[in-house]
């Protein structure tokens, strides 16, 4: 018996049994479809976590004592936090051996919680471009020319600006001097870095021109340090140290605290891997049921078969055939939905994340492909696993009393 009749036999039988056929198809299409949601979230939580690690560049982040939350929430979703502490732990730090690098940043108000909406959805950040190690580095195009610190800023790539843009900040006209690679986190999309000394300056005229809410910053303050340390170097020793040398400040390590993200997530949908592996599982045996049940119910046909010159073999394949089809079709329908539901929604998601602190990058199209063909291929297990026992106890019917059973 040819593979065509064995599949004609197979597509015949299932829609003989439409009711039954398309049950099972939508079971199939719910597991999948959850497995493909959860499976596309988690990718692009730790997406978003790996590019994170990768932009701060650095091991280490030094906050004031109590301010370690804020500091988390500003890194992982942009949202704007004000807090400070002296500049002088800069050379501190610095000074710890191991420490290769420490880069002070500055968090401000942005001009949109004072101005009417000059500025709508950034964060304004003071950087020092004499040791920066994570804006600079990451520049995708600029003006011609060195950068003016008295007058220039660098934007990130989801800010509505070009290069060379005049741009107000608290009354005070700057030039876009750069802007940065997109990334799809907030942090480094929707802010405005601005050289550290200029940011002092900027505090101190809006305190002296009328009509300007005063920025709330003096000079000599910063948020955080973020600091790198040497290669060889044991990270959290000298997160120690600094703790002890320096006091009223908070180490995080920054692997640590994107890590520490992750099973935040985790926790909070966690249930849903849980519930998509009881959905596998539950399906499966649900198909071995249904298929062992189809089996008893039409020995007749298949002792026919047998008895016409099918072969054990070909009747085992004709029953995984046929729940590879059904679970085939559930597997796609499920993706397509999944698809098309995070497609529509995109954006509603993607503002969900960041109002729970997650940084969240929309994965590529060759990474959605690839979750959707795993997914396929859990389908697709589910119906050969599913079938086996049934397709097993198929192959032990004797053509005649098959057939005298089925009468």
């Amino acid at each position: 018996m040819t593979s065509v009749s064995l599949s004609y036999l197979a597509r015949r039988n299932i829609v003989r049994k439409s009711f039954r056929s398309i049950v099972l198809i939508f079971a199939v299409s719910i597991s999948v479809g959850v497995l493909f949601s959860t499976t596309l979230m988690l990718k692009s939580i730790d997406k978003g976590i790996k590019v994170e690690m990768e932009r701060l560049g650095a091991d280490l982040l030094v906050a004031p004592v109590g301010y370690e939350a804020k500091a988390r929430t500003v890194l992982v979703s942009g949202e704007p936090q004000i807090f400070y502490m002296g500049e002088e732990v800069v050379d501190k730090i610095i000074a710890i051996p191991g420490v290769v690098a420490a880069s002070p940043q500055i968090f401000m108000e942005t001009s949109s919680y004072l101005l009417c909406c000059e500025i709508l959805e950034t964060l304004l950040v003071g950087f020092d471009p004499e040791t920066d190690f994570t804006v600079t580095p990451w520049i995708e195009s600029r003006v011609d020319g060195p950068i003016d610190y008295e007058r220039d800023i660098i934007t990130g790539g989801m800010v509505a600006v070009y290069e060379g843009y005049a741009y107000y900040i608290y009354g005070q006209e700057f030039r876009v001097y750069a802007r940065l690679q997109k990334t799809g986190l907030n942090y480094f999309d929707r802010t405005i870095f601005i050289p550290r000394a200029r940011a002092y300056k900027l505090a101190q005229q809006t305190k002296e021109r009328k009509g300007v809410a005063p920025l709330k910053l003096s000079s000599g303050d910063v948020s955080i340090v973020l600091v790198r340390v040497s290669p060889n170097a044991n990270v959290t020793k000298i997160a120690e140290q600094i703790k002890r040398d320096i006091p009223d400040v908070s180490v995080l390590k920054i692997q640590d605290m994107l890590a520490n993200t992750k099973q935040i997530f985790l926790k909070l949908f966690g249930g849903l891997l849980v519930f998509s592996a009881v959905l596998w599982v539950a399906n499966t045996l649900m198909i071995s049921a249904i298929f062992s049940t189809i089996v008893s119910e039409r020995q007749r046909e298949l002792g026919i078969l047998r008895a016409i010159g099918a072969d054990r073999n070909a009747v085992f394949r004709l029953i995984i055939l046929e729940a590879v089809i059904l679970t085939s079709i559930g597997g796609i329908l499920g993706i397509a939905v999944g698809s098309i539901t995070f497609t529509i929604f995109k954006s509603h998601i993607l503002s969900s994340f960041t109002m729970l602190k997650f940084p969240y990058i929309w994965p590529s199209s060759p990474e959605i492909l690839a979750i959707g063909l795993g997914s396929f291929l859990a389908s697709l297990a589910m119906g050969i696993i599913g079938a086996l026992y049934p397709g097993f106890i198929s192959t032990k019917l004797e053509p005649y009393f098959a057939i005298r059973k089925g009468e």
